[in-house]
């Protein structure tokens, strides 16, 4: 279905026209607006991390066939996935490729590849796409889409159901992606990274009584003051702010 495939590289592939199969699928009059299709490098972060995973559970459970297939596999990745999306020129990490075309429009799909238990890339890469992330993406209430230097940017989430469609995943802000920003943060900078990252948690505190009483909304405009928009209540962009307020004890207890 929708071309999904595993390349022979170990890859995975995904995509065909008129689709958008990743988070990024929001559709204007039928069409997606940020279709993606090809080599996604959050998709292809995570399906790392599952196989390290399964690999780490079938060893666990005495199962010796599951690491035998797919060791070779998990051995070769992390050099094809720098290989296929860090660009030296650029120092960050493509958001998609397809046929060996990477496109480097900066977005926040990258630091999921930094922020999982299992990482494809190393510290350096790590740095770089936390770098680019500051520099282009981070605000007070998440991480922009887009970065506001790309000409496809929509600064404001709001206007009809098209309009507001159509900034979705071009500009717009998003909670729950702080909480990958937060743990790649922490897991680089340890103890030391906790200002930091609670001083991001704790400006969320007026957000309790804006759009939603005690709770946060689901966007917010990526330019400041970073107006709320869309659900007033979102579960992921709560569910995220817990798991940054854990990442912090966590953090907190071991220093």
């Amino acid at each position: 279905w929708f071309n999904i495939k595993m390349q022979d590289d170990g890859l995975l592939f995904a995509g065909e026209t008129g689709n958008a199969l990743t988070w990024m699928n929001a559709y204007v009059e039928g069409k997606p607006v940020t279709p993606r299709t090809g080599l996604a490098v959050e998709i292809n972060a995570l399906w790392y991390n599952a196989i390290m995973f399964g690999i780490e559970a079938a060893n666990a459970a005495g199962d010796k066939s599951f690491p035998a297939k797919w060791m070779d596999i998990a051995e070769g990745f992390p050099e094809v996935f720098a290989r296929t999306f860090w660009s030296d020129e650029k120092g960050y990490l493509a958001d998609v490729v397809e046929r060996s075309e990477q496109d480097m429009d900066v977005r926040p799909n990258q630091i999921i590849a930094a922020s999982l238990s299992y990482n494809a890339i190393n510290d350096d890469i790590k740095l770089a796409v936390l770098r680019i992330v500051e520099q282009e993406l981070l605000t007070s209430k998440g991480l922009r889409t887009l970065s506001p230097k790309n000409p496809k940017y929509k600064g404001s989430y709001s206007g009809d159901q098209a309009q507001r469609d159509a900034s979705y995943h071009q500009g717009t802000v998003w909670p729950w992606l702080l909480g990958h920003y937060a743990e790649a943060y922490l897991k680089l900078h340890g103890k030391s990274g906790i200002t930091t990252i609670k001083k991001l948690y704790d400006g969320f505190e007026s957000e309790m009584t804006e759009a939603g009483i005690g709770t946060i909304s689901e966007v917010y405009d990526g330019d400041p003051p970073h107006r709320p928009g869309g659900a007033v209540s979102q579960a992921c962009s709560v569910a995220e702010l817990l798991r940054i307020k854990y990442l912090l004890r966590k953090y907190e207890q071991e220093s």
